[in-house]
């Protein structure tokens, strides 16, 4: 008997038989391929190949075809065709041909598998698994994978033979995801379910694939004796949560680079969060403010200032009504002087928390007084200069308006002072100048005030007097203790003085009575000086 060729054979098979050229083309089916794609032949060769494969199964047909290139028959596999009536599951066996072309055997499981889940619910099961989105694989107590479903080819291209008996860690990205399975592992023995978030090497290309690993422990179940390890892909989380920490990092970064302090508090006024200058404001300990301990920060922060009881008052103040917003400033004990700002904290419209910030301005107060120091007193004796002179006698004027009290002005100029600036030198006169205001200063009362007007010239306010003798009794003392030496450059200098003293009313103004007594004075000077 004459025996047909292998192509006359194919003719009869009942299975269907199809010819990919090297680049996937059909190029050869047998009649048995029309009743799987429902068409004609003709239709079918030149069509290439994965075009009729279903999307989610084309990772595992390819990984099938490089199979071929290291063995004659590949495994079956499981595979979904487009037929003229739908998608076809089919059983697929591949082999290899010369010139790089492959003969496929295929056959059509849809009725059986249909008769299967129909009849067996374990197949209905493992159908599920198989096509469900969610890898789920069976890893021995060692960590070594028995069984997974194929939607790790979908999710990562590995093919599930190549998997399967190896440890699960050797398809992971790196040290750090072998780790973190590894604590995961652990974690499961105890009975515990644990998950773990891990990268798995893609195939061909080698990228992390960011997977969610649920470990379920059914070591102790006698037909599992294993754990059961469910994955799905995160990659659009992670990156979800990355962004995020890098956008928190980076606010974080900038809060604590501003030169405020801030601290946030939530809808029940627990402390929220903070940036490292408002616990460095307020020197509080770092871990009273990692324990959210609010009442031993508040502790904290009420033993630095002069004024606790109105801290706390504010504070509550605007607990009490949440939509409001504050501005204040706050003295410390040690000198610091603290700017607060308070603003509700809004979401979408509705308040669930307050800011509160903080400025130190204690420089920017001292350069102020500074500034107002030397805009109101002279800058070598320290004594108050013509304009705060003028101001506390317009004071003193308005007083004597209201009271029956008067007031007086002395005008004062140092005799011969020329002279010894001229023989002793300017460093000499400016430290005569500096003795001669202590000793006014020494000679006044509290409430008085004397003045350096400019040059040797200097002037004293006397307020509250009820007669004229109350003004020439300081004149008297002042000129007393003028006639002793004083000690300038290493020599005793004597250095006398001449007062005018002018009294004032109601109605006087600052430079009338400044006048009058200058007048005085220099009638004190043509009588021989040394007098007032």
């Amino acid at each position: 008997m004459k025996i047909p060729d292998l192509a006359s054979l194919a003719l009869f098979f009942p299975d269907a038989v199809v010819v990919l050229d090297r680049d996937a083309v059909i190029t050869w089916a047998n009649p048995a391929a029309e009743r799987i794609f429902g068409r004609p032949l003709d239709s079918v060769i030149g069509v290439f190949g994965p075009e009729l494969v279903h999307p989610d199964d084309v990772g595992a047909v390819l990984l099938g075809v490089d199979t071929l290139r290291s063995e004659p028959v590949g495994r079956p596999i499981e595979v979904r065709i487009l037929a003229s009536d739908g998608w076809r599951l089919i059983e697929m066996v591949g082999a290899a041909l010369d010139d790089g072309a492959m003969l496929l055997s295929l056959r059509d499981l849809t009725e059986r598998r249909r008769f299967e889940i129909a009849r067996d619910e374990e197949a209905r099961f493992r159908s599920l698994v198989h096509n469900a989105g969610t890898v789920t694989m069976l890893v021995t107590e060692e960590g070594v994978v028995e069984s997974i479903s194929g939607a790790i080819t979908r999710l990562t291209g590995r093919d599930p033979i190549d998997i399967e008996s190896q440890p699960l860690r050797t398809i992971l990205a790196t040290d750090e995801d072998r780790s973190r399975l590894s604590q995961a592992l652990s974690a499961a023995e105890s009975g515990r379910l644990t998950t773990a978030v891990v990268n798995v090497v893609s195939q061909p290309e080698g990228l992390p694939v960011p997977m969610e690993l649920t470990i379920v422990n059914l070591l102790d179940d006698p037909t599992v004796h294993g754990y059961v390890v469910s994955g799905h892909e995160v990659s659009e989380r992670v990156a979800v949560e990355g962004e995020l920490r890098s956008t928190l990092s980076l606010l974080n970064a900038t809060l604590d680079s501003t030169a405020d302090g801030i601290l946030v508090v939530d809808a029940d006024n627990n402390i929220a969060s903070f940036n490292q200058r408002f616990v460095d404001m307020w020197r509080i300990p770092a871990e009273i403010m990692a324990s959210r301990d609010d009442q031993a920060a508040l502790s904290r922060v009420l033993d630095q200032l002069v004024d606790p009881d109105a801290f706390v008052a504010k504070v509550n103040e605007l607990y009490a009504a949440p939509g409001d917003e504050s501005y204040d400033m706050l003295d410390f004990h040690d000198g610091r002087v603290f700017e607060r700002f308070s603003r509700p904290q809004r979401v979408d419209g509705a308040v669930v928390g307050r800011v509160w910030s903080f400025r130190d301005l204690t420089q920017r107060k001292r350069l102020e007084d500074e500034l107002i120091y030397r805009a109101f007193h002279d800058q070598l004796t320290g004594l108050p200069n013509k304009a705060k002179f003028c101001d506390r006698l317009e004071h003193a004027a308005e007083r004597s308006r209201r009271l029956t009290t008067g007031y007086a002005v002395l005008f004062l100029d140092i005799d011969n002072f020329k002279t010894v600036n001229d023989s002793l030198g300017h460093q000499a006169g400016d430290q005569l100048l500096v003795e001669a205001a202590t000793i006014l200063q020494l000679c006044l009362r509290r409430a008085d005030t004397a003045a350096r007007l400019g040059g040797d010239e200097f002037a004293i306010l006397i307020e509250d007097i009820e007669d004229p003798e109350t003004a020439t009794h300081f004149a008297d003392r002042i000129t007393e203790s003028f006639r002793r030496p004083f000690r300038i450059a290493d020599r005793d200098v004597f250095a006398t003085v001449s007062i005018g003293v002018a009294f004032g009313s109601g109605s006087s103004t600052s430079e009338q009575i400044l006048r009058d007594a200058d007048l005085a004075m220099y009638t004190a000077k043509s009588r021989g000086k040394n007098r007032h």
